[in-house]
Formats: C-alpha cells, sequence, structure tokens
C-alpha cells in the first residue's frame, strides 16, 4: 500500500486556498461592474492594472460568463441607445404607439 498519508490541516488549508480564490473573484467581479457603471468601456476594463494584476487570463475571460457582469453590460448598452435615442431626436426606450 503506497497511499501518502495528509498533512495534519491539509484539508483545512485547501478550503481556505478555495474560499481565497472564490473572494478574490468576486473582487474582480465587483471591480468590472463598478467600472462598466462608471461609462468605462469592457476592454478598457479587463486591461486595467487592478484586473491583470489579480487575475489570470482566463479568469479574465470566465468574467465574460458571470451573470451579474452580463447584466451591467446590458443595462450599459440599454443606456446609451436611450440616450442615443433622445439624441436623434426619439423616444427614450418606450414603445412606438400603435395606429
Amino acid at each position: 500500500m503506497t497511499e501518502k498519508a495528509e498533512q495534519p490541516g491539509s484539508d483545512v488549508s485547501k478550503r481556505f486556498r478555495d474560499l481565497t480564490a472564490d473572494v478574490r473573484e468576486e473582487r474582480l467581479v465587483r471591480y468590472v461592474i463598478r467600472q462598466l457603471q462608471l461609462g468605462r468601456h469592457l476592454d478598457d476594463v479587463l486591461r486595467d492594472a487592478y484586473v491583470v494584476d489579480h487575475s489570470m487570463e482566463t479568469t479574465r475571460m470566465a468574467l465574460l460568463e458571470h451573470p451579474e457582469v452580463i447584466q451591467a453590460l446590458e443595462k450599459g448598452l440599454r443606456s446609451q441607445f436611450a440616450d442615443f435615442g433622445e439624441k436623434i431626436g426619439g423616444t427614450s426606450g418606450e414603445e412606438p404607439p400603435d395606429d
């Protein structure tokens, strides 16, 4: 039998590592959302020094699939289209009246 005996506390440290990764990802998600709400472009945010320093490329790509990030992007797009509609004399997101 060649099973390795686990060191005491190895399970605990693994759980803390996992928890730390989750906390880092959550902080990145919150940062990206905050920057998007401030009107920054997604490409710029993903190249931001904070994001690059605190994540790997695979993590940054996974941010694009995070539901809260997607919601922030959708909200920003809706706002931009509403602003554009107002500038050209359209309505601000309202449905056109039925004739």
